[in-house]
């Protein structure tokens, strides 16, 4: 059975102060979860639970794990703004309007710069 794997991955966080372009290393994306409402009657037995789909969905995100590419834009200066999150692989991609919500960066001696980012799905276009 063959899968389809991160080889190659490419990831870009497109704002209007600009592109934050960066090498992944690895990527997490939690599916928004579909909205659900009780509507069990007030003379329903004990025990008895009516739910519901509304049909809608809230929530999701996405954390990144990156390299930070040389001469790239400060993921600082995106945190707060939303805009469109593109992860493109051999044969996947996922791209869906975001918030970047927070960005941790680290820097070592003689080694590379390395990052986490977490964003916030949204129906927001900005």
């Amino acid at each position: 059975m063959a899968g389809v794997t991160a080889r190659g991955g490419s990831f870009t966080f497109t704002t209007k102060q600009g592109t934050f372009s960066a090498y992944v290393t690895g990527l997490s994306v939690e599916s928004p979860q579909a909205e659900v409402v009780d509507m069990t009657p007030v003379n329903a037995q004990p025990g008895e639970i009516v739910l519901v789909p509304t049909g809608q969905w809230a929530g999701g995100s996405a954390s990144v794990d990156y390299i930070h590419a040389p001469g790239g834009l400060d993921p600082q200066r995106v945190v707060r703004l939303a805009g469109t999150l593109t992860f493109s692989s051999v044969g996947y991609t996922i791209q869906r309007n975001a918030i970047l919500e927070s960005a941790s960066s680290q820097a070592s001696l003689n080694d590379i710069v390395r990052g986490s980012l977490k964003f916030r799905f949204t129906d927001y276009t900005p």
